[in-house]
């Protein structure tokens, strides 16, 4: 009965082990999922956000002289260093939901001009507590 006992508990720690390296999250009654693909890096998702916003801003004919921003570059510059502080690695640590940030990508291109966008987080869901997975 004791070989038994072992041989299982190795067999759980091997299975656990091999699952962890390849991006498999088991949850007390979950099914074992592959996330890899489901998980975009921070900075990945600040470029991307902040693309999508500035593009949103030339769209809405708010950037050039005399407007919000002066050029793309610093509509990219003010607003990546803006969701960069949401969204680093110290207040998200185990990365982005990527179905969330194409949700959040989604509502940013679909936010009609005479609506301002002076904050992100007006949308729900481009908030830091919806992009970022749980601890």
């Amino acid at each position: 009965m004791r070989i038994i006992n072992s041989l299982s508990a190795v067999t759980l720690i091997l299975g656990v082990s091999a699952a962890c390296g390849r991006g498999e999250v088991r949850g007390p009654d979950a099914p074992i999922t592959t996330t890899a693909a489901r998980i975009t890096g921070n900075e990945d998702a600040v470029s991307r956000i902040t693309a999508a916003r500035c593009d949103r801003e030339v769209a809405c004919n708010n950037v050039g002289s005399g407007k919000s921003y002066a050029t793309r570059e610093a509509c990219t510059t003010e607003l990546g260093h803006d969701k960069r502080a949401d969204l680093r690695a110290e207040e998200c640590p185990r990365g982005i939901s990527s179905p969330d940030l194409a949700d959040c990508l989604t509502d940013i291109k679909s936010e009609k001009c005479g609506n301002p966008l002076d904050s992100i987080s007006r949308l729900a869901a481009c908030r830091k507590g919806k992009l970022c997975l749980e601890h």
